[in-house]
């Protein structure tokens, strides 16, 4: 990672297409309740498991799409020039 610090970023598309693969399928540990005063669990009560699901899944297809533009801005080599 210390010579090619911008596969970083594949790093964190693919771990973002794990969770958006998760929402998908409706994986429990995916929007798993957790302790404290503001979690998903409150965010289920109030608007849903389906709405959080989506809502939550638009977040990581931002995720994924900051990462994709931060890789292929962060590599001069794709670029010939």
């Amino acid at each position: 990672m210390s010579a090619n610090p911008e596969y970083g970023y594949l790093l964190g598309v693919a771990g973002f297409l794990l969770i958006i693969i998760g929402l998908i399928l409706d994986w429990d540990w995916v929007v798993e309740p957790g302790g404290g005063y503001i979690n998903i669990a409150s965010f289920i009560q109030m608007f849903g498991r389906k709405t959080v699901r989506i809502i939550y899944g638009l977040i990581m297809l931002i995720g994924v799409l900051i990462c994709l533009y931060g890789f292929f801005t962060y590599n001069p080599s794709l670029y010939p020039t």
